[in-house]
Parts: structure tokens; sequence; C-alpha cells
């Protein structure tokens, strides 16, 4: 037993309101010292009985222990604060080899396969992706690249493209270009750029970039004579040119690439618009040029390359494209729906602040790790919070579960919390001294769907009603009142429930503070649903084109079921019975695009099953209308899905097969997916920013640098948090830009 003296410092108590991504991550990080135990105390509590947040999963364990989402959860490539966050975990949890998932890299399997959906006059296409892999591992936290080298990367990758549709149409352009007088000039030029010229004289990068003009004027009229192969020489010419001035570059090279860029759009506009509308790969080269280079014009004349990205947040990103020249071919297609489809950002429903768009849209394309991105394999509870929690809990924090947070109160100083009122959903039985959450699925710990009712005084009248103790709507009363008071159970604050509860919860808060009325007003969120089907027939079967590919991750299809991803990979994690095997398992998820200020009535005890309801009418009305697009054996001719397609362990008959399946409505205040509207980032808040002494804030919902709902931000801000606890002043890798 710990021997306590007169001198020995009293520990701070902390108390962690709320098991989300970023709120697990600021206990990660300050219980990576092993003598934390010495300085604090620190206790999370969480409504219901699981953690996670929007990224809680359950197993149903009525339904072959099956994984049931919030939605599809995937990690990009560029997650590197994420993924070095779940390497630590994992390697600290330390599974046997024999046990699954044991390591990250069986936790998170590569992929470098996506399609986009594009509606061209009327009919939905395919647009198959490849995004080439790397040799790097996501989690290393390598140099990140400056904006100006983001805009090299760019025309780089232009390059690519534009090679690959040259080698496609099978044009002969050997040795004519390279033999060519005034392209001999030019690259003569860009040879004593990048150190051709003799020992000791430095190249003349100016006096290279004021002659490309009269280059231009030149070669223009040879244009015809060498053909297609023109365009992939001048974006040659566009790229080595950044590449040349990465370390010293001014407004001068900006300029010059700005006049530069002008002349390739219009001589490729002049190339590709008869071909546009009939020929996909024209099309798809177009669109990729014009939408590069209208965002590189953006760049340069909006002062990003030298300022950074927030510089454009009082735009929205397709009208500030617009603005620098995109085609409305580019601005309807699905290269900038993409953009918008990642944030839950609906097709012109919702707007995107240009500069969190750009940024998060630069570092997915141009700084993934691997692969372009990763699929969790299991259910996100049993990836990521599983692990998280045996850890923490090792580590010795203290978890209370039902134990939902009703309000902070403020001291008369009106600058600090002084207690927080929280509701006891329920107790454990017969004197338990703590919640056991977590259960076994072959051999993999995981999280139930439900509560384990039987570990609760009360779990009979919980079962027998059906009651959801996530649900703000619930009609079941506390079983109990708790006050945490301070300087007794916590001494500082994390506030990691999502922003939209903070009108439910912080009240006080808002009453004393205009930059919470400021934050709350202008940082968005909008509800989602997502739903789950298990088919008996395999991607094949269903008549996929691209079956024999990656696994599907398919978005910008009509919404507000716009993103479908097959995730079979998951069958393995799950109990199916050999009689009731599916093949194929498919997720889809979107917005629900209702807009305006929320007017919370909890006492309406039916909305949870309306918009429950509502979450099934759309499937149906996807299935009949949209779902022969991506499965067409899934329907006959007049569009009827075929239901005993399903897999029902019950052997249900027709559409009674489709309710066994899985619909989820996300409309609770702490589960909103936090949007990043146009001018919204500058009423975020930093994590000790708070304006309340004792008080820190964590999510993808703060001032955190990538201002944006993913993983990411999420697991940027609680590391923000933690240093902030411990008072640390090191920087974090990803929260400001580069210029």
């Amino acid at each position: 037993m710990e021997q306590l003296t007169s001198e020995t410092p009293a520990k701070t108590k902390i108390a962690v309101l709320g098991g989300g991504v970023s709120a697990m991550t600021a206990v990660v990080e300050m219980t990576e010292d092993p003598n934390w135990q010495e300085k604090y105390e620190i206790t999370v509590y969480q409504m219901g009985w699981r953690l996670g947040g929007k990224g809680a999963s359950g197993r149903n364990r009525d339904i072959a222990n099956r994984i049931e989402e919030h939605g599809l959860h995937l990690w990009f490539g560029f997650y590197d604060n994420a993924f070095d966050l779940m390497q630590r975990c994992y390697r600290s949890n330390n599974r046997p080899l024999t046990k699954p998932l044991a390591t990250w890299q069986e936790a998170f399997k590569p992929y470098d396969y996506v399609v986009l959906e594009e509606n061209v006059k009327g009919t939905w296409r395919h647009w198959p992706f490849f995004f080439a892999p790397n040799d790097e591992i996501p989690g290393k936290q390598a140099a990140q690249p400056t904006v100006w080298e983001y805009v090299g990367h760019a025309l780089a990758l232009l390059h690519s493209h534009y090679s690959g549709y040259i080698k496609k149409q099978k044009v002969d352009t050997s040795g004519r270009p390279v033999r060519h007088s005034l392209f001999g000039a030019l690259f003569n030029g860009i040879s004593r750029l990048f150190g051709g010229k003799p020992a000791g004289q430095s190249a003349d990068h100016d006096a290279f970039f004021e002659g490309l003009e009269d280059w231009w004027d030149n070669v223009k009229h040879e244009a015809e004579a060498i053909a297609l192969d023109l365009g992939g020489r001048l974006i040659y010419a566009a790229m080595r040119m950044v590449q040349a001035t990465a370390d010293n570059h001014h407004e001068g090279h900006h300029n010059a690439l700005l006049a530069f860029i002008e002349k390739i759009l219009k001589w490729l506009w002049a190339k590709f618009e008869h071909k546009i509308e009939e020929d996909d790969d024209a099309r798809h080269l177009w669109i990729a040029m014009d939408f590069a280079l209208s965002n590189i014009r953006g760049m340069i004349r909006d002062g990003v390359i030298t300022r950074g990205f927030d510089v454009i947040n009082d735009k929205d990103y397709r009208d500030w494209i617009k603005s620098h020249g995109a085609s409305q071919i580019t601005l309807d297609s699905a290269s900038v729906q993409g953009i918008y489809g990642l944030v839950f950002g609906g097709f012109k429903f919702f707007t995107f602040e240009a500069g969190t768009a750009l940024r998060g849209a630069m570092r997915m394309a141009f700084t993934y790790r691997g692969s372009v991105y990763y699929r969790m394999q299991a259910g996100m509870g049993d990836t990521i919070f599983a692990p998280i929690y045996e850890v923490l809990k090792k580590r010795g924090v203290k978890f209370e579960f039902f134990h939902k947070v009703k309000n902070l109160r403020l001291d008369e100083t009106k600058k600090n919390i002084a207690a927080i009122e929280i509701g006891v959903q329920a107790t454990l039985r017969n004197g338990a001294a703590e919640y056991e959450p977590l259960f076994d699925v072959k051999g993999l710990p995981c999280w139930p769907s439900k509560p384990f009712f039987e570990q609760l005084e009360q779990g009979q009248a919980l079962q027998n009603r059906k009651i959801d103790l996530e649900s703000y709507w619930t009609p079941w009363e506390n079983v109990a009142e708790k006050t945490l008071v301070r300087g007794r159970d916590f001494d500082i604050v994390i506030q990691g429930i999502s922003i939209g509860a903070l009108p439910v919860i912080a009240k006080e808060l808002l009453d004393v503070s205009q930059a919470w009325r400021d934050m709350t007003t202008h940082i968005t969120a909008c509800e989602t649903q997502a739903f789950q089907l298990w088919f008996y027939p395999d991607l094949a079967g269903l008549g996929w084109p691209y079956w024999m590919k990656e696994l599907p991750l398919s978005g910008t299809y009509k919404e507000p079921f716009d993103t479908w991803a097959d995730m079979s990979d998951l069958i393995i994690r799950e109990s199916w019975p050999d009689a009731h095997s599916p093949n194929n398992i498919a997720y889809l998820c979107g917005p629900i695009m209702r807009k305006g200020p929320f007017q919370w009535d909890f006492n309406d005890h039916s909305v949870p099953q309306k918009a429950y309801e509502a979450v099934k009418n759309g499937t149906l009305e996807y299935l009949r209308t949209l779902s022969p697009h991506l499965w067409p054996n899934a329907s006959d001719r007049k569009g009827n899905f075929d239901f005993d397609l399903l897999v029902d362990t019950e052997n249900n008959q027709g559409q009674a097969r489709f309710d066994r399946q899985w619909f989820r409505a996300n409309i609770d205040p702490s589960e909103l997916y936090v949007l990043s509207e146009t001018n919204s980032s500058k009423f975020r808040l930093k994590t000790d920013q708070s304006g309340f002494e004792n008080l820190y804030i964590t999510g993808d919902w703060i001032d955190n640098g990538l201002n944006a709902g993913c993983v990411e931000a999420s697991v940027i801000a609680g590391k923000q948090t933690a240093r902030a606890v411990l008072k640390q002043d090191h920087e974090i890798f990803g929260e400001t830009d580069k210029v």
C-alpha cells in the first residue's frame, strides 16, 4: 500500500468526459509515462456500455456475432498520427501471435483501388482509379511537404496521367519531340536550370522563367506537328520548374508558372473539347487536368503558396475553383464531388471551406504511406477501441460506464468547472466492482451491440423494454444522480463529447462565453445514415464488373447513400452457421440532408424509431432504383430486388429478410458528423483556449490544424490536449501548414 507523507504531492485528478477517438488518444498519450500514476488519477465517464463515440461498433450476439457499425470507417494512408497511436497500442497490448489481429499489420489491410461513379448525360458510369502504392509505412512521420511542393506533386501526377493516356492512345511520337529544335531549346534551358552549368555558377532561374513566354509564342505554331505529345512535354516542363525552385521560390516563379498553366489549359481544351462527352478516357483526362490546374492557379493567385490553406476558408471549395477557371464539366464531376463526399458534404447541399478541403485533398493524394487507404480487419470497436481499452486498463485508468454527462456547472467566478452533473443509467449486479465490457468472438475481444444485461441490476427491465442507453430520447429514467465536485472528484476536465451535445450539457458555458456561442453556431454538424447487407452471392454473382480486382470502394454515387464498400473480408470475423454463411457484405452510408439548427425535444420518444424507419425506407428505394448499377444481377429487368439473396438466419421469406439487415440513423447530438462549412474554422477553439481554467476540449471539432471530420484530426486533437495538460511544447506532426 502506498505510504503518504506530508511531503507527498497530491495527485491531479482528471475527469475525461466521453470515450471517442480524441479523448482516448489524450489518455493514451498522458499514460505513456510509466510513472504517470504518481502524478495523476484519470477516470473516463462514458454513457452506455462501450467506448468509441461516432466510431463505436458492436457485435450482435443474436445474429452470428455480426459487426454492426455507426457507418463506414476507413483509414487513409496519410493518417500518420492515428497509425502511430495504434502501432504503439498494439505493441503495448502484446497479444499472443496465436490470436487474431495480434499486430497492427494484421489489423489494417492496404488498398489501392477506388471506383468513382459519374453521371454523364443522365447515365451512370464507373470511373476506376488505381493509386500506386509505395514502400513507406503509415505512421512513420517524415517531412511534411510545403504548399509549393504540393504543387510539384500535383504536376507530377498529371504528367503520369497524361503519359498513360498517350500510351493508351498508341500515339507514335518516337524521337520527334526530342529532336525538334524548339523542344531542344527548352530542355537545354531546363538542363542548365537544374545544375548543368559550369561549376561555381548558379542556375539562372529568373532568366529561364522570363523566357517562357517567348518560347511559347514560338512553339505553339509547331504544336500540330508533334501532336498530343506536346501536352505531356508542357506538363513535364511545368513540373520541373516547381521542383527546381522547391527551396527557393518567389513571386516571379509563381507568376511565370501561372502564365504557363494558362497556356497549357487553353491548348488542352482545344485538343479535348470535341471528345469529352463520348470518350471516357478523354473526359477523365480533361477533368484531371482542369481540376488540378485550376487548384494550382487559385493557390498562386490567392496566396496559399505563401500563407497556407486557411487564407481561402472564406469561400466554398466548389465556388473557389470555379472562380479560378474550372469548367462546368469539372465542377459537376466525380473528382469534385469526391472531395465533398469524404466529409458527408452532399452534392451542393453543405458547403466545404476551400482551404480545409484543399489541405485534406492534398494530404490524401500526395502524402499517403504504403497505400492510399486501409481497411480495419474487424469492426472499429474491435480493431481500435478494444485494444485501447485493454492497454489503458492495464495502465490503471478507471472507466465508469453507464455515466451520462448532463451538465457542466461553473463556479462563482465563471472561470472554472465547479461540478459535473451525471446521470447513472444502471448499476452493477451483486456489488460488482466494475463492468466487464468485452467478450470473445473467435479469439478477438469485442464490444457487444447491446449491454451485458446479466451484469446489471436493472438488466431485465432494460431488456424487456428494449431501452437504448445511448439515445438521448430514451424514456428510461436514471437510477441515480451523481455530482462530481472540483477538488474532491476532479481537478481538470477533458471534455471529449462532440460539439453537437454542447447546447445540451454546457448551457452555462454558452451563457457566459461569446466564443462558445460562436463556436456552436458556426461549426455545424449533420445527421448521417448507414445500412449493411449480407448477401449469399459473392461479388461476381452480384454482377459487379470489376470483381477480379480488389474489394471495391465506390463513391460519388447518387445521394444520400453515395458511398459503398464491399466488406466481405470481415466474414471470417463473424460467426455464421454453415447453412447461412454470406459470401458478400455491403456497407453503405451518407448524410441525412437536413439543414438548420436542431430543435431537440427529447420528450418525444418516437423520434429514434421514425428516423430508423426513414433509413429503411430510403434503403428500399435505393435497392429498387440505384442498386442495379452496382449489383445488376440482384434485380430483374423491372427493377425488382431479389430479397432471397439476403442472408437471414430465421429463414423469412421475401421482404422480411430485408428487415433482418442492419440500419442506422445517427441523430443523437453526440454522434453528429462535424462539418467544415465555409468560414467556420476561425470559430474553432484550441484545446487550451476554452476560456475556463480547468477545462480542456478535444475532438475533431476543435482547432487542431486539420479541422475536418476524420480520425486523423481527432488523434491530432487528442495529442494536443495531452500536450497542454502535461505542459509540453513539442510540435505535433501535421498540425500546421508548411509554406
